[in-house]
């Protein structure tokens, strides 16, 4: 960034020539930080000294970044040293022009993630909210449709019900074949959707990648099918999918794309993201109105709540993005299929263990459901945690009897390893 732009750009006065000027030093420590970051060679396939990045206590083994993902240390240090700025002068924490400068070249980072314009982002605190805003602000009334499956999220299921009683449309939700999810194929998916899609269906959701199982959903081709029916909305969640798998709102044509960068983006908590297509905005009404509706107007950030905002947060959502701009996508989508094969071979080859996920990578993701023949998993996983430090997630939902696992780039086999010959015994024992 141009340095005399950043400082002289809506600021109010001399102070808030300083506050730039602080915020600024935070950003250039930041990127001198990143540059020490030390990236693994794909070659060389260890990427353990990558762990050494993250403030992970070293007694657990963490597989469960699809409920929490885990802070950088160069990310949570000049989270803190925002923090610490904006207590020198609170007064600034939200009229400061410096903060507006920061918050602004966030949308744009977070735009970029999403291969959108900033003008279609909109920051919000999590993708719950985000639904939230489609299903209260859509118009929708008597004789209209939402579809979606049983895979779906509650963030993105609760809402829609909510309103569809004050509104009296339809929440058309249908059951989502888990048990044969490892063997379908894209066309399988396809037509489960268009049997559930009808001539009322106004908007169609569904998740990029579910929480369950970690089905990678065909979002361009499920798109594409629900415009060939008259669908007029999709709306898709994609909690598990940003800064995990690549997301490209102009390829995929969707309209509404909501998801929380505290999961895979490694974010602070309480951050949101939503795309509004800038074609359907006019079509959503904001959920929340405040002093800048007219000033913001033509822009997603009608849809903010401004009002007083956490923008020391912001910004380091920013410096979260940067750090993974700076691992990569390539070096990411190699590692993450890496673990999946390896963590799914691991599993096929034992009798005692069952894998309820995707088998084709295609359709697969970071997120994998493992199942313990004969043993609950509620009551693994809390002997993971307390006998071994092995943090996942037990899922007894839809059916299924599973144990969540979800690495990030610097789990490694020999933490697999752990974790399989920790099951086995379990359930030989």
């Amino acid at each position: 960034m141009n340095r005399r732009k950043f400082i002289n750009q809506g600021l109010l006065g001399s102070s808030g020539i300083i506050l730039a000027e602080q915020i600024l030093g935070v950003r250039q420590t930041f990127a001198a930080w990143l540059e020490n970051v030390v990236i693994p060679v794909r070659e060389s396939n260890d990427f353990s000294k990558l762990r050494n990045e993250y403030l992970l206590s070293s007694n657990i083994i963490y597989l469960n970044h699809a409920s929490i993902g885990t802070i950088p240390r160069a990310v949570q240090r000049a989270r803190r040293q925002y923090l610490d700025i904006c207590e020198t002068n609170p007064w600034f924490y939200i009229w400061g022009g410096g903060w507006e400068e920061g918050r602004e070249e966030t949308r744009a980072k977070a735009a970029e993630l999403l291969h959108c314009a900033p003008g279609e982002m909109v920051l919000t605190h999590n993708t719950t909210e985000g639904f939230n805003l489609l299903a209260q602000g859509l118009q929708l009334g008597k004789g209209d449709e939402v579809v979606f499956s049983s895979l779906n999220h509650p963030g993105a299921s609760v809402c829609w019900f909510h309103e569809a009683r004050k509104k009296g449309f339809k929440v058309a939700k249908f059951d989502f074949p888990v048990s044969d999810a490892a063997d379908m194929s894209k066309q399988e998916i396809l037509d489960l959707y268009d049997r559930h899609i009808s001539k009322k269906t106004r908007v169609l959701v569904f998740p990029h990648v579910d929480n369950i199982i970690g089905l990678r959903h065909p979002a361009k081709e499920l798109t594409a099918l629900a415009r060939s029916r008259g669908v007029e909305f999709v709306a898709v969640d994609g909690a598990q999918t940003a800064g995990m798998i690549p997301a490209d709102m102009k390829e995929m044509d969707v309209d509404f794309y909501a998801c929380s960068p505290h999961k895979w983006v490694q974010a602070p908590k309480g951050l949101g993201l939503l795309y509004i297509k800038k074609d359907v905005q006019q079509s959503v009404k904001p959920m929340w109105v405040t002093w800048g509706q007219e000033r913001w107007k033509g822009s997603a950030r009608i849809f903010e709540d401004y009002g007083t905002r956490n923008l020391p947060e912001v910004l380091t959502l920013g410096d979260a993005i940067d750090f993974q701009n700076r691992l990569g996508d390539r070096l990411k989508q190699e590692r993450y299929e890496q673990l999946w094969q390896y963590t799914s071979t691991r599993v096929e080859h034992n009798e005692e263990l069952v894998w309820r996920s995707p088998k084709s990578w295609s359709l697969a993701s970071s997120v994998y459901a493992v199942e313990v023949k004969g043993k609950k998993s509620s009551e693994l996983a809390r002997r993971l945690f307390e006998g071994h430090g092995i943090v996942v997630r037990p899922f007894s939902t839809a059916g299924l009897n599973t144990l969540r696992i979800s690495p990030n780039l610097f789990n490694t086999e020999a933490e697999i390893d752990k974790l399989c010959e920790v099951l086995i015994a379990a359930a030989k024992g």
